[in-house]
């Protein structure tokens, strides 16, 4: 889910006009080395690169706007270049920047201190721990390896990764486990999941199988929408709001990376291709031929849905924001997404709420078959909990 951050950065005219409305990050980030915000790494680097920007952008308030656009500009590249050293994504990199820099018409000006401090302040954040994963027994309810997925989970060390903004221990932040499987308001769950997330299903709605693929890939930049250039003349109120939706967005997936790895829920793709009857009800469920819409179902554990997190943490900084919205939640904006998956096309909506966003970003995992309902509120509960603490320690520390 590409929820949190602007494409690129967006200058217009000369000197006196430029206008600053976003950073360098999310077209390197996105574009060429991760592919969107879809695990706890994907969003660790953003929130580095955008703590590096806020530091260059409180060391530079007092130049001109083009003198801090290019503080922030540097420190973006620098900041990249380091974390991806030895990846030789140095040409996409140095082409943002060159083109950002081309546009301010300024000599160049770097603010190297603001990414060596980002970095050295990193490197013990934990992101590289090796964990000796072993699944659990093929018990229901306990995750597994999913079709098509990778033999091991999918950085089972984010859960021990230290959080941003002086938050704190992860295991402040807790969810009441997800339903027992052996209890007997479990088959309505799993039937919805089921016939909603099936790749062929006849009763999901075209309009919730395009929200699936409209929050799967190229999803629309809710920030960039939302804020537009309300920002664009103000770089340390800027920077200081990307660094806020950043770091609650990677404290978002630290945090149900611990929650996922605590409770260990399978997937449904694993329970439904079960061949055994264990519904306390006695009904045969399986069907070891099912398939999920969006395949296939991501390495990690189902509860909570980390889609559904970053969407509880990204609306609940914005709706915070109160230099461009005023602390409401209400919004009025039209985004489109571009879905090369399957051909899909084109998507656009239009949302009148965040909280509206973000419930139907959770809600497109299980038109995706790759989660249960369950776990779409419970991502968004720990993500709106996380990202209160995030931005109120932010502005403390």
């Amino acid at each position: 889910m590409r929820f949190s951050i602007l494409l690129i950065i967006i200058f217009s005219g000369a000197v006196t006009n430029a206008a600053y409305s976003g950073d360098i990050t999310a077209i390197i980030i996105n574009g060429s080395i991760i592919g969107g915000l879809q695990s706890p790494p994907s969003t660790w680097t953003p929130a580095i690169v955008q703590g590096a920007q806020y530091l260059a952008a409180l060391k530079s308030n007092h130049g001109s706007l083009a003198f801090q656009q290019l503080a922030v500009s540097h420190a973006a590249h620098n900041t990249l270049a380091r974390v991806f050293h030895g990846t030789r994504n140095y040409a996409s990199t140095d082409k943002s920047l060159k083109s950002i820099l081309s546009l301010i018409g300024h000599d160049p000006t770097s603010d190297e201190e603001a990414a060596r401090f980002a970095i050295s302040r990193m490197a013990d954040y934990g992101i590289n721990y090796f964990v000796d994963y072993v699944y659990g027994p093929l018990n229901t309810g306990v995750y597994q390896a999913t079709p098509g997925g990778s033999p091991l989970p999918d950085t089972p060390q984010a859960q021990f990764v230290k959080l941003f903004a002086s938050v704190g221990d992860v295991t402040q932040f807790s969810l009441s486990p997800p339903p027992d499987p052996a209890k007997a308001g479990y088959q309505g769950y799993l039937l919805y999941g089921k016939d909603e997330g099936e790749a062929n299903s006849t009763v999901r709605k075209s309009h919730d199988s395009d929200t699936a693929y409209f929050w799967r890939e190229s999803s629309p930049t809710m920030a960039g929408a939302v804020i537009g250039e309300t920002l664009a003349t103000n770089v340390l109120a800027s920077t200081k709001f990307f660094a806020q939706l950043n770091f609650a967005l990677a404290n978002g997936g630290i945090v149900a990376w611990h929650v996922k790895f605590q409770s260990l829920n399978w997937r449904p793709v694993t329970t439904i291709q079960r061949t055994d009857i264990w519904l306390s009800a006695g009904l045969n469920v399986s069907d070891p031929a099912w398939a999920p819409l969006l395949s296939p179902t991501p390495s990690h554990p189902d509860y909570p849905s980390t889609h559904a997190t970053f969407s509880g943490a990204g609306s609940a900084v914005m709706s915070r924001a109160t230099a461009y919205n005023n602390g409401s939640d209400d919004v009025s904006v039209t985004v489109s997404s571009n879905v090369t998956l399957n051909n899909r096309g084109v998507i656009t909506r239009t949302y009148t709420s965040l909280t509206e966003a973000a419930i139907e970003n959770g809600d497109s995992r299980v038109f995706g078959g790759m989660h249960f309902p369950f776990s779409s509120g419970a991502g968004i509960t720990l993500g709106n909990a996380v990202a209160l603490k995030t931005t109120v320690n932010f502005d403390e520390h």
